[in-house]
């Protein structure tokens, strides 16, 4: 099975991870690091970084989620990408957490294969809902 780390700002990525558990079940394989207000940058980018050599070097493959591009997160993790190998996305949300922890149930995916699933996904959850654009549906 694929293995799953989420990197973010707070609690946000712990938060994430119980609310796609609500949909899809409790989850194994997925893990997350916050960076809370106060905490040391460099400390948490050695925690990844032992986190990540210890999942790769027993030949997991691994896709890392950042919530923001440009952030200490995404930072860590770009860090990391330079001398480890795995997948990583930026910009996570509920939508690709979902689809990620359903498809690499799938007997042959690679972490490739589900990055880009995860990563179309993620545009496709993005909507601009106007009443013009529901057709007349209206909450009874």
């Amino acid at each position: 099975m694929i293995e799953i780390l989420i990197i973010t700002h707070g609690k946000f990525g712990k938060e994430l991870i119980r609310s796609a558990e609500l949909i899809v079940g409790k989850q194994e394989q997925i893990y997350s690091f916050g960076l809370e207000h106060g905490d040391d940058v460099s400390e948490l980018a050695s925690t990844v970084c032992d986190y990540i050599s210890q999942k790769t070097s027993q030949g997991k493959e691994l896709i890392v989620f950042t919530d923001i591009f440009g952030g200490s997160p995404s930072n860590i993790a770009i860090q990391n990408l330079k001398k480890l190998n795995f997948y990583y996305i930026t910009g996570v949300n509920l939508p690709m957490l979902i689809e990620a922890l359903i498809a690499r149930l799938e007997k042959d995916i690679t972490a490739e294969q589900l990055t880009e699933r995860c990563t179309e996904v993620a545009k496709e959850g993005i909507r601009n809902i106007s009443i013009d654009s529901l057709n007349g549906r209206q909450c009874k």
